[in-house]
């Protein structure tokens, strides 16, 4: 069983990365001490002007336990629509939400940025996890997943890795994407002589 952080947690992180030299704005102070209210119990803390802080923290700490349950981040789409829960759906529109919000503050910025649920970039965080799982995969085994493996997870991570590979074959890669894919592909026999 994984250990995940709590939001009491998350948040103690978010006021180690606070800049020292710099003063909490009145919006930020605000969900930080919303914030603290949650997390230590005390959440009878809804003012008027801080209904709206309850309510994005209250939803950040439901898309964090819902990744706490699934291992996974919410998602608002799949392709057959009617098995996604409601609640899912919400959480993963409330997502795209926040990385479109031009009105976040700076404290629900670094609050996102430390939260395990969420990514400024979900199709990036995707790519490199899979990378860095066949990485490990070469590492461990000694060569790339296989299409052919009866192991559904090795099966499913050699699928993306022939799909990247026919991408970078179509020179549609990105730079950065084609340098590690071809870093992946590098031979064998490196790999081999690391490990002995």
């Amino acid at each position: 069983m994984h250990e995940y952080p709590t939001p009491a947690q998350l948040h103690q992180r978010v006021l180690a990365l606070w800049p020292a030299d710099s003063e909490w704005d009145a919006r930020s102070s605000l969900r930080s001490s919303v914030e603290a209210a949650v997390v230590t119990g005390v959440a009878e803390l809804h003012p008027k002007d801080g209904r709206r802080a309850a309510n994005w923290i209250g939803t950040l700490h439901r898309h964090e336990q819902f990744w706490r349950d699934q291992e996974r981040s919410p998602r608002e789409k799949t392709r057959n629509a009617s098995t996604l829960p409601d609640e899912e759906r919400w959480l993963g529109e409330w997502s795209r939400y926040q990385r479109r919000s031009t009105l976040l503050v700076r404290y629900q910025i670094i609050r996102l940025d430390v939260s395990p649920s969420f990514s400024w970039d979900p199709q990036q965080s995707a790519w490199i996890a899979n990378y860095e799982a066949c990485s490990r995969h070469k590492r461990m085994n000694g060569s790339l997943p296989r299409l052919t493996s009866a192991d559904r997870d090795q099966f499913v991570l050699a699928r993306w890795l022939d799909r990247q590979l026919g991408q970078l074959r179509a020179g549609a890669l990105s730079h950065r994407r084609a340098r590690l894919l071809r870093e992946l592909l590098a031979d064998r026999s490196q790999t081999q002589i690391r490990e002995r």
